[in-house]
């Protein structure tokens, strides 16, 4: 007689998008997941995400979903990005790399993580966290290496260029993964995932445009310069990765969130309101599941573009 054949291997994997201050977004859908009994076997994240991950790696349970919620409060109330017009200006006309210091962020990701939980191995499930090489636009990758620090990962994949300093080894910089993958999917395909949920804090044009007059300014029109483009470069991850788990039989769930677009760096004021509605989001998808199928946001045909200045006129490919 043959062997009986067991139950199917299943590597349910969480892919956690950056998204600067709109990671509670991430928080509110992670925890009806949870509640809802859809549990990781490993998770990977740039930037917020990488954060997020990280604190639910800790222990990928409901309440430890909700000791994330209080986390991104106290981070508000301690202020732990901190802006200052002043110095700003200040940093600008010094010449520096960067305009603001990430030591309070640094000084509170170590101290959230428990001692016993301090480096990659010390965590119940895998956790992968995407860097950058700068000069290179290169991935790396941490958690395959059991005795790195979490938090260090954690706050070089949290350091959005020219506003947070960088990390430098042996004379090299190394910045936000989310420059070159926000929304880490192939990586987890790589890793061995068979049931991927990707969390997407995406970019939506039509949302930037409305929150334009509201949120002016250098960083956000830098925002809404920069933005489109990486948000692009993860669609066109998610189609690689997506034509991946159809010819190997991959479950990919593509979640993404539109909402506060216009929220501001180092802007806390959101975060009860970004949980809920992440929260909203996800309870929508698992009542309507769409397995294997990209969500794209409205793209602009030339009938409802503005004109341009005169002589010019839109081309689109």
């Amino acid at each position: 007689m043959g062997r009986a054949k067991g139950p199917p291997f299943i590597m349910r994997t969480f892919i956690l998008s950056g998204g600067g201050n709109r990671g509670p977004l991430e928080v509110g859908a992670l925890q009806v997941l949870l509640e809802s009994g859809i549990v990781p076997e490993m998770i990977a994240g740039s930037s917020a995400g990488a954060l997020n991950g990280a604190f639910l790696a800790v222990n990928p349970c409901p309440e430890q979903a909700q000791r994330m919620a209080e986390l991104w409060l106290e981070a508000g109330r301690r202020k732990i990005i901190h802006t200052s017009p002043w110095r700003t200006l200040l940093q600008i006309a010094r010449g520096g790399a960067y305009l603001s210091d990430n030591q309070r962020i640094a000084q509170f990701v170590r101290a959230a993580f428990p001692p016993d939980k301090q480096c990659f191995g010390d965590l119940p499930i895998p956790l992968y966290v995407t860097i950058a090489h700068l000069h290179t636009h290169t991935l790396y990758v941490y958690g395959d290496d059991p005795t790195a620090s979490v938090a260090d990962a954690v706050v070089t994949s949290s350091a959005v260029p020219s506003f947070f300093p960088p990390t430098l080894y042996q004379g090299e910089l190394f910045v936000d993964g989310g420059t070159v993958s926000n929304l880490p999917v192939c990586l987890a395909v790589a890793r061995g995932a068979t049931e991927i949920w990707a969390i997407d804090l995406a970019y939506n044009l039509d949302l930037a445009r409305q929150a334009a007059p509201r949120a002016g300014g250098v960083f956000a029109i830098l925002g809404r310069t920069i933005s489109p483009v990486l948000y692009n470069e993860a669609l066109r991850e998610l189609e690689l990765a997506l034509h991946t788990c159809v010819t190997s039989n991959i479950t990919l769930h593509h979640i993404p969130i539109y909402a506060f677009q216009d929220v501001g760096l180092g802007d806390f004021s959101k975060t009860d309101a970004m949980i809920a509605e992440g929260a909203r989001v996800m309870r929508a998808y698992l009542e309507r599941p769409e397995p294997n199928v990209i969500h794209y946001p409205h793209r602009y045909t030339p009938q409802e573009l503005p004109p341009g200045p005169p002589g010019s006129m839109p081309f689109l490919y």
